[in-house]
């Protein structure tokens, strides 16, 4: 009977150890495995967060995924943005300061995971900073668009008072209007400025349509010893059409800024879907 057990034991820690893992890191700032950023979106972020790092010492982190069903689908979104955070370390680990954002295509689902320093009042802030700079991008299919402002929101709303020992907003209806009002010329300001680039979006080669989306598939990980691969997928959500292109994933740099510093989360943050 001990043996049978123990066998089963074995079974059940195998069962759960497969239903889950959690995608490597090449960069502390921004991994944009769904693909989802031009390169100077990406290049304003990943300066924008190297900058906050720099002046204020918290690890901001952005990360797009296809979906989650390929690296833990026994898992809610909540439990897998934590053990995530936790996995990389995100943030020092004395002051658990850091923060998630992390943004899965496929699944039109998000979210906003905080450092165990931040508690749990901090959570109705994360919630209303998706809805107000994410979730309508997004909607729209602009997702740099929405990153981009949802990351900008994100140090204004939550770090930065946060750092100044300030109280989590109680979020009032009068800062709401406000806030909407706010977030709608941004928002307008936004569609003038971006509208010529998303013209020029390629159209699908099937059927004529601007319906491509792109994502990347890891096929082999990089190392700091090896270059790693993977292919670069075009699909069409109006027909049938997909593209299937090779790339090179750099070697992981050596340098202490590759790495996070430790630490963890309690769980706190915001999701959204759209």
């Amino acid at each position: 009977m001990t043996r049978l057990l123990a066998i089963l034991a074995f079974i059940f820690t195998a069962n759960t150890a497969f239903s889950q893992s959690y995608p490597d890191y090449a960069s502390t700032t921004v991994n944009d495995y769904a693909g989802l950023l031009d390169d100077a979106s990406e290049a304003r972020l990943v300066k924008q967060l190297e900058e906050l790092k720099k002046d204020t010492g918290v690890e901001m982190t952005v990360l797009t995924l296809s979906r989650q069903e390929m690296f833990a689908p026994d898992q809610t979104l909540e439990q897998f943005a934590t053990g995530l955070f936790d996995e990389w370390g995100i943030g020092d680990k004395t002051r658990n300061d850091g923060v998630l954002v992390m943004v899965l295509h496929t699944d039109r689902a998000m979210r906003i995971e905080l450092g165990k320093a931040y508690g749990r009042d901090w959570d109705r802030t994360a919630a209303r900073v998706i809805d107000r700079s994410f979730l309508p991008a997004f909607a729209e299919d602009r997702y740099q668009d929405g990153i981009e402002a949802g990351v900008t929101e994100t140090i204004n709303t939550i770090v930065t008072p946060f750092l100044a020992g300030e109280d989590a907003p109680s979020g009032s209806a009068e800062n709401n209007w406000v806030w909407a009002i706010v977030m709608a010329v941004v928002a307008g300001m936004g569609a003038l400025i971006f509208k010529d680039k998303f013209v020029k979006l390629k159209k699908c080669p099937e059927c004529g349509t601007r319906h491509l989306n792109r994502t990347r598939h890891v096929k082999n990980k990089a190392t700091k010893t090896s270059t790693g691969d993977g292919d670069m997928i075009t699909e069409c959500s109006n027909c049938s059409y997909r593209s299937v292109v090779p790339y090179t994933i750099s070697r992981v740099s050596s340098s202490k800024s590759s790495s996070f510093g430790g630490g963890s989360s309690g769980g706190g943050g915001a999701s959204g879907k759209w």
